[in-house]
């Protein structure tokens, strides 16, 4: 009987324990954590920042957001006066929290690079804001880096499309920026990560330490019990920032490989062609061997059958 009984406390303890700390989870809501830690925390690439810049940087947030739904539907808005817009928020914040202006570059970025000008220049603009943070991209989270190189591009189809000399130029940057983000989104990768990892939410450190759920530290007495208590909350904090940091980089690492390589093969198969150049950035950014044969075949390949159509309509 007392077995029993005891059974049963057991299994009321692990559903309670189940209930008020479920176990953390990433998931979709990865990206909201992760905005939410950085507006917390103030901590990233660039150090800590003060409450002061913290909210600036909320309410510039909220400005460029209400830019954006100021605008009509269609090419139809006014390209130099969002220019003149973003320039004030670049020049405002080039010196300041590098990750919160590459935040803010690429919310500016997302207009420019859809529907929203005729004026052919706004790609060119995107590129530009883009590449102002990808300069020192080093100080910037590996997310941001990844996700600003998709507004550096050089199209082939609008007016007046950059040319010879011009478009070789430019063609190094692009690929060498996403040369950089790809490697160093690889280097970010830990291998043993296990995405099937448990790990206890916030809530769920007191219950296990005897203390009420969610118990701010604060409320307990004893100094020593106190310190564990803080230590033991710092420690699932870091082990949660841990894992979603992971979680969101493999979620990377399915698609930006896939389509830095797309975009790569893309513009070395236009002339002026340049097998050589392309292989000196492949080992210079470390690609590995069955990459870079697969990226210098795709090439060579489309090359060739340039050349060939070239010269059959001579």
């Amino acid at each position: 009987m007392l077995f029993k009984r005891t059974t049963i406390y057991f299994l009321i303890l692990s559903c309670c324990l189940f209930v008020i700390g479920v176990v953390f989870w990433p998931g979709a809501g990865g990206q909201q954590l992760q905005e939410q830690e950085f507006e917390e925390n103030g901590v990233e690439a660039a150090g800590v920042s003060s409450q002061a810049e913290k909210q600036e940087y909320k309410q510039d947030m909220a400005r460029i957001k209400d830019m954006e739904k100021s605008f009509k539907p269609g090419l139809v808005n006014d390209l130099e006066q969002y220019e003149k817009f973003a320039d004030e928020i670049q020049k405002k914040w080039s010196r300041r929290n590098k990750e919160y202006n590459a935040r803010l570059i690429l919310e500016i970025c997302g207009p420019l690079s859809s529907g929203t000008f005729e004026d052919d220049r706004r790609h060119d603009i995107a590129r530009k804001y883009a590449l102002s943070v990808l300069e020192k991209s080093e100080e910037i989270s590996v997310e941001m880096e990844l996700k600003l190189t998709g507004h550096v591009m050089t199209s082939k189809y609008k007016r007046n499309a950059p040319k010879g000399e011009d478009l070789a130029q430019r063609r190094k940057k692009d690929v060498e920026i996403r040369l950089h983000a790809w490697k160093r989104l690889l280097d970010a990768i830990d291998q043993n990560w296990d995405p099937n990892e448990e790990i206890w939410s916030p809530n769920a450190v007191g219950a296990l330490m005897g203390l009420p759920s969610g118990m701010a530290p604060e409320g307990i007495k004893d100094p020593k019990l106190r310190a564990e208590y803080e230590a033991a909350l710092q420690k699932n904090r870091e082990e949660i920032e841990r894992h979603t940091k992971q979680y969101r980089l493999h979620d990377w690492l399915k698609s930006y490989p896939k389509r830095a390589e797309r975009y790569i093969v893309k513009v070395y198969s236009r002339p002026p062609f340049n097998l050589g150049e392309l292989k000196q950035y492949l080992g210079k950014y470390a690609v590995d061997e069955k990459t870079r044969a697969r990226i210098l075949a795709a090439v060579t390949k489309n090359m060739e059958k340039a050349i060939k159509s070239n010269s059959s309509t001579q």
